[in-house]
């Protein structure tokens, strides 16, 4: 009796080691199967996009993430460290001051194509002149505005595709407007569609492509000087050409040439103001896929003088 316990004891024991190997090989099984199919997935968002900058733009390829973007918009070539800055595209709601600003945004990867990120804004005017104590600046105006604050917080929608050989990012963006600049003009939010299309020219490391945006405001304030000063909605066109010098560092310039606003006091519908033609030329630096750098200046083509050419420096950061 006691041999034949022994038996099924060793043999209870045994079937509890091949359950137990079993499991284990299809769990291992399984998580190959996630990487294999995560790897497949990042591969395809690689595939979809290809372009340096559009990559850093749209964010890691991880299912979640923090996309970061700051921009310092100095003076002008002439006087790079001024504390005013032109408004050389005489465009609404567009500060004149030189301004450290930036993005932080918390991002969910929906699919391979499509992801949904949340953030807000950082700004701080004249960054480098005012006495840290100091939290107004005045405009050349007269005004006094807030000099730093934590303002626009907004959500953003973003599909990215390849459509034949061009590459294509969508977005639909809502923001609610506070910074005191926009309030002062009695700005609430806005609603933003951009659209970027994007060609390599065959092996040639040259590439082209353009924007288009599109977009409205939402206001609480209607005297005549808020609306004289303001617009309502917006469309725009913005070519741009790139060309690859190595692994680390492309030529970009782009072109805003097509940009028209409606001013709230024009009472036709379709009547705009057209922006200034203006031109970007810089040289992006490819850290890494998810660090890119873009160094740049902005000029008016009919206009091209020491004093009306801005310049800026741009960063995308990924994280995770």
């Amino acid at each position: 009796m006691g041999k034949i316990m022994n038996k099924i004891i060793l043999l209870a024991v045994a079937a509890i080691f091949a359950v137990s190997a079993q499991a284990a090989e299809k769990e291992s099984q399984s998580k190959t199967k996630v990487e294999v199919k995560k790897k497949i997935q990042n591969d395809e968002v690689d595939q979809l996009i290809t372009n340096r900058k559009l990559r850093a733009e749209t964010g890691s390829k991880s299912k979640l993430s923090v996309s970061t973007a700051f921009t310092y918009n100095g003076g002008t070539i002439k006087d790079p460290a001024s504390k005013f800055r032109p408004n050389i595209v005489a465009g609404a709601n567009v500060p004149t001051f030189s301004s450290l600003s930036g993005s932080i945004a918390g991002k969910y990867r929906l699919g391979v194509k499509d992801s949904l990120s949340a953030g807000f804004g950082l700004r701080v005017f004249q960054p480098f002149h005012e006495a840290p104590d100091k939290s107004t600046v005045e405009t050349p105006g007269g005004k006094s505005v807030e000099r730093g604050d934590v303002y626009n917080p907004y959500v953003t929608f973003t599909h990215i595709d390849r459509i034949g050989g061009l590459q294509s990012v969508s977005k639909v963006t809502t923001t609610a407007l506070t910074t005191d600049f926009s309030r002062q003009l009695g700005y609430l939010g806005q609603v933003d569609l951009t659209q970027i299309f994007l060609k390599d020219i065959g092996t040639t490391g040259a590439s082209v492509g353009v924007l288009f945006g599109t977009g409205f405001s939402m206001f609480d304030k209607f005297d005549e000087a808020s609306q004289a000063a303001s617009s309502d909605y917006w469309v725009g066109a913005y070519p741009f050409f790139e060309y690859v010098i190595n692994d680390t560092l492309n030529f970009r310039t782009i072109s805003g040439v097509w940009v028209y606003e409606h001013i709230r006091n024009e009472s036709r519908a379709l009547s705009f103001s057209k922006n200034k033609i203006y031109q970007s030329v810089g040289l992006g630096i490819s850290v890494s896929r998810n660090v890119y750098l873009y160094p740049n200046v902005q000029f008016l083509p009919e206009d091209i003088t020491g004093d009306r050419t801005n310049v800026a420096i741009t960063a995308n950061v990924n994280l995770f």
